[in-house]
């Protein structure tokens, strides 16, 4: 995961870690653990929030959750 883009886009977007949390329903504590930690913490529906809240393209979402996985993997089906 990549939290310094996910910071980025939240700063960008002029949100605090408390304004995701109450997205999220979790606390201020919990979305700052989750955002600093370098493995994915977000559950699938967390992060479907935080695509909404933060307007994220797919290719953001596919850098900041999955370090670009998603767009290599469709790119080898779709040869």
């Amino acid at each position: 995961m990549n939290v310094r883009l996910l910071k980025a886009k939240r700063v960008e977007r002029n949100l605090r870690q408390k304004d995701l949390a109450k997205a999220l329903g979790i606390t201020e504590k919990a979305m700052c653990h989750k955002e600093c930690s370098k493995e994915n913490k977000f559950k699938a529906a967390e992060m479907l929030i935080l695509v909404d809240k933060l307007n994220l393209s797919f290719a953001e979402f596919d850098a900041i959750f999955f370090n670009r996985e998603l767009s290599k993997r469709l790119r080898k089906i779709q040869k």
